[in-house]
């Protein structure tokens, strides 16, 4: 679905209902390198822990490699 010109994927019209009224909140994440505030919509998506269904966000491929760099060591 589409909002605010992004696409969000959604499991139900509840989930989507919920980000409408949470935007913020729900939309927004930090890139799990930098820090950085990034829509999810824009984002790489990642897995925190090879095997673990926790996801993590970056803003770009550069911050995505490094974060995997950074815990390969």
């Amino acid at each position: 679905m589409s909002y605010k010109n992004k696409v969000y994927y959604f499991c139900s019209e509840e989930c989507f209902n919920h980000l409408v009224k949470h935007f913020t909140e729900v939309a927004m994440v930090p890139d799990a390198f930098s820090g950085d505030s990034i829509n999810k919509s824009d984002a790489l998506i990642g897995l925190k822990e090879k095997g673990e269904p926790e996801l993590v966000y970056f803003k770009n491929k550069q911050t995505m490699n490094e974060y995997y760099e950074q815990r390969n060591k």
